[in-house]
Order: C-alpha cells, then structure tokens, then sequence
C-alpha cells in the first residue's frame, strides 16, 4: 500500500544533486524533512523541484534527511489530506518539533474515511522508520490532543463557521447600536457531534497567532471539569501561545475583565438552583459583579467581556442547576442585547452513522419514531444480557480503546468514600460508578467501572454501551415512559424541587446525550422489561 524512500538531504545540493534521486514514481507523494530535532511536512506532484526549493526555504532547519511516502491511493486530494493528518498526528507524537504553520482547513471530500483506514498501515512503516515514538496508531489518534487539537483540519461547514465568527470579529458587525444599548454576543447553535469543541480550540489558535488579537486578553470557558482539563492538556500539549491557564471556568470569568470570551457547551453553566457544594462559589460571583442572586453565570460572560462567542445546544438540559432554554432565549434576544448574531452548526460529523442517527434517537426517546431505521457502517443494537454487552464493550476497547460502559441517574454513589463498596449490581455483576473525574476515558480503572453524565458530556467515545436504568420505565397501561422517582439515586441536583415533567426531561436528554457520544457503534441495555420491548421496536437486538 506505501512505501518510504530515504535520501540524503542539504541545503548545498543543486539541482543535478536532485536528478541523481532514484524515485518510486512521479506523481503525488507525501515528503517528511528532518534533521532529529525538527521535522517539516508536505506534499508535492514533483519531490525533486520541491526539495531544491526547500535548500532555500528551510536553510536555518539544516535538514538532513528526506523520507518519501508513495501509494497506490495518492492523488491531489488525498495527498493533501495524508499530508495534514501527520502534521497533526506528528505535533501529538512529538518525536519532533514540527515546523509547519496551520494549512487550509478544507480536506473533507467523499472517500475521506477510505484513505484514513490505511492509516494504521503507514503508522507501522513510519514507526519502523525510527520516525515516530508512539508505536500504535490507536493510541494517538484517541489521544485528547488529537481530537481536539486546534491543527483539526476542519470539515468545509466548519470552516465556514469558523471564517464567519472571524469575519464578525473584525467587521464590528456585533457592535452596539448606540449607548442605550450592549454588544450583541456571537450564538453558534449546533446538536452533538456537530465538531463544537474543535471550531472553539480553533478558533482560540486563530485569535491567539493573529493581528490584531494576539494581545488581546481572551478565555475558552467550560463549566464542565472533565472536559476543561482535556482541553487544558490540549492547549499545554500544542503550544504555539496556547496555556493551560487560557482554559477557565465560570468562576474565573468574575476576576477580570476579558476582551473576548469563547463559552463552549453554554448549556452546562449554572443558575441559582440546586448549586449545594457550588452555592458559596456562585453567591461570590455574583457580588464580585455587584449582580444579585437572580444573576447566573451566563451573566458572568454578558458582564466581564466585550465579545461572547458561545456554543450552544439547548437540547442538552440534564439537571436542575443548568440554565435554561427560555432564558437563554429571552436575554439574547429580547433585552439590552437586541438579538445575537447567529450561526448554524447542521452537518453531524462524529457518529459514522450519519445525519439521520440524533434525530431518530430524540425520535425514540420521545416516542415520535415510526418504524425501525438501521445506519449503514454503524454498529447500533440491542442486548438482551448486559453481560454480553460489557464483554462487547471489553473486547472493543482492547482493540481500538475508547469503548466505555456508561449510566444515567439510578444508582447512587455509595464508592464514593469506600473503594470496597458496590455501586452498581446488574445480572450479578458488580460495578462502581467512575472515579476519576478530571480524565476518567483515558484511566486503565475506567474498563471496570461505569461513566456518568458528568464525565462523557462533551467527550467522544469510540464505542458506548449504554444502561438505560430502573430510573426511567415504560407504563404500558399509559403506553409511555415514565420516570421511577425512587430509583433515581441521582445528587440532589436532578430531583430536589423538580416536577415530573422536568425530571423526565432530565433523564430523557441524559441518555440521548450517552447514545451520541460514541463514533463507531452504541450498545444498549434496557433495565425495564417493558421499555426493553419498546426498544426492540427501534433497535435491532444482538
């Protein structure tokens, strides 16, 4: 399929030097430059014309080696693709320091998914070469800093996206109307898998390493903790003027001003209900704002930044403390504000199953769905025996990592202060809920234990298992789902002061978030007998 071919490289050679090169073929090749230390990486139709150039371009590099990559499957295309997969993969490994700049965002085209299962075939050829650290192509390319590396070369709806949130920035288009009146904040609306995160850390790079605001004072705001310390690891990882300390939370906004903030997963910031361990944070807060009690923290962002860019996804509400739909709504549009500035999101770009696949799950969960859909190249079923399904589960994540078992709100966390106990008891085997909260995917516990809502949300997986438990059961004499109040052994955050209509609206956007988040496949296991039957009419069973 590939094949590398090494020559001699300096900066003295002329261009007779080049001619004497012996080369596998002559059309499309990827080409690594290297001298131990840096590396640079491309792609080109002619290795020889583009190496003279480089005797020139790169003087200071003193590269001595030149590594050629040819196939079969080359063309311009892929080629291009090939080549800004290792830019990025190569940044990650960090064998070398790799010189090249950010390249065009646009590599999306139809066989993109073909060229990139070849991969871990090169991978092999490249770590065989001495030019790579990390000997499996699986452990990089799950690697936090991978998936939501700013070097993600985005797909042409992203990239767009991304052009058009720049392109405001430096139009003024938000300014206010006159003095009576507040900047209107950027609003991208887009449902999971839309590639939020991604077009965030992008965005920050961009504003970071370039006029005029490089020196701007600017956040990436998570109120989420799991998925603020993946992208603090990601910012230290890649560096090029990103830090750990530019990835805050909430609390941090109330501390200084900022000229721009980038919320993302604005749905997850909180308001003042059932805050318990956060409430003395949230009450100082607010008085550092002089705001009262009323205030959330999506005022926080209003108060203390001149330009809010926030990433949205109203369907994503799973417990009480979350802000709400309607204020979002009301404040952005209806106040000082005088409306946002809105962006659509509407391409899914994590689940391999397609565009159709979140709207048939909302489908499912709120009874709407018709008749059964099957998603080609996605491995979507229901099990009978939960053991069965944590064995699946087991042996995917041995083959390709990132297969997690995962929960909604029925068990309560009595491991919490005693490694000894058993959170969770299905079919006689015993599990205990994850207890890792700062990076728990990347844990070797996590293969034994179950993930919560508090851990993936955000979070890619490659295959889930997903337990939907005895807090949510069908009615059958009603013929539809109901919320078990006292199997819902949740934190008092989901139940405490909620009606039934607002707890099933938790519980409901809970697992539609769990069954979203794996790119591969998504396995589920049903508690309830009855609502394992009204499943079975939607999914097919293993």
């Amino acid at each position: 399929m590939f094949k590398i071919n090494t020559y001699a490289f300096s900066n003295t050679y002329k261009k007779a030097d080049f001619k004497k090169w012996k080369l596998e073929n002559e059309y499309h090749s990827v080409y690594i430059l290297e001298n131990g230390a840096d590396a640079y990486i491309g792609e080109t139709r002619d290795v020889r014309a583009r190496a003279l150039k480089h005797t020139r371009k790169h003087k200071e590099q003193n590269f001595s080696r030149m590594h050629v990559i040819t196939g079969e499957i080359f063309e311009g295309t892929p080629a291009e693709h090939y080549e800004k997969i290792l830019i990025k993969l190569f940044k990650v490994d960090s064998k070398f320091h790799v010189i090249n700049p950010i390249k065009g965002y646009r590599t999306h085209y139809p066989r993109k998914n073909e060229f990139e299962l070849h991969f871990d075939q090169l991978w092999k050829q490249l770590e065989e070469k001495k030019l790579v650290d990390t000997k499996e192509f699986k452990t990089i390319y799950n690697a936090s800093q991978y998936k939501y590396s700013p070097h993600t070369a985005l797909t042409e709806e992203q990239h767009s996206v991304l052009t058009s949130i720049v392109n405001v920035l430096n139009s003024e288009e938000t300014a206010p109307f006159s003095a009576a009146y507040s900047r209107r904040p950027i609003l991208i609306n887009g449902s999971a898998g839309t590639g939020k995160t991604v077009i965030a850390t992008s965005l920050f790079h961009y504003l970071r390493n370039n006029e005029p605001y490089k020196n701007k004072k600017i956040a990436l705001v998570y109120a989420n903790a799991q998925m603020r310390n993946i992208i603090k690891d990601v910012f230290q990882k890649t560096g090029e003027g990103l830090r750990k300390s530019d990835v805050i939370s909430p609390i941090d906004i109330t501390k200084q001003k900022y000229d721009i903030i980038i919320c993302d997963e604005v749905q997850s910031l909180r308001r003042k209900e059932n805050l318990f361990f956060y409430s003395k944070n949230f009450k100082m807060g607010n008085e550092r704002l002089g705001l009262d009690h009323t205030h959330d923290e999506l005022d926080w962002i209003f108060k203390h930044a001149e330009h809010q860019v926030l990433f949205y996804d109203e369907k994503q509400c799973v417990k009480h403390s979350d802000i709400r739909t309607d204020s979002v709504k009301q404040r952005i549009h209806h106040n000082a504000y005088k409306g946002s500035r809105p962006i659509e999101l509407k391409n899914q770009m994590r689940i391999m199953a397609g565009g159709g696949y979140i709207p048939y799950i909302y489908d499912i969960l709120r009874q709407k769905a018709e008749k059964m859909e099957a998603f080609e190249g996605y491995d979507f079923k229901l099990f009978q025996s939960f053991s069965a399904m944590r064995n699946v589960i087991s042996q995917k994540d041995d083959e390709i990592g990132l297969s997690k078992l995962c929960g909604g709100y029925a068990w309560k966390w009595v491991s919490k202060n005693d490694e000894t106990l058993t959170d969770i008891v299905i079919e006689g085997i015993d599990l205990r809920w994850n207890r890792d909260k700062t990076c728990w995917i990347g844990n070797i516990d996590s293969k034994h234990e179950m993930g919560s809502i508090y851990t993936l949300r955000g979070v890619d997986l490659s295959y889930a298992g997903v337990v939907i438990g005895p807090d949510l059961y069908f009615d059958k004499n009603e013929n539809r789902m109901k919320v078990n109040r006292r199997s819902l052994y949740a934190d008092k955050d989901v139940k405490e002061g909620t009606s039934e209509e607002e707890l099933l609206e938790y519980v409901l956007n809970t697992y539609a978030v769990l069954l979203t988040r794996a790119i591969k496949g998504t396995y589920v296991y049903v508690c309830d007998e009855a609502l394992r039957d009204y499943f079975a009419s939607y999914i097919e069973l293993k």
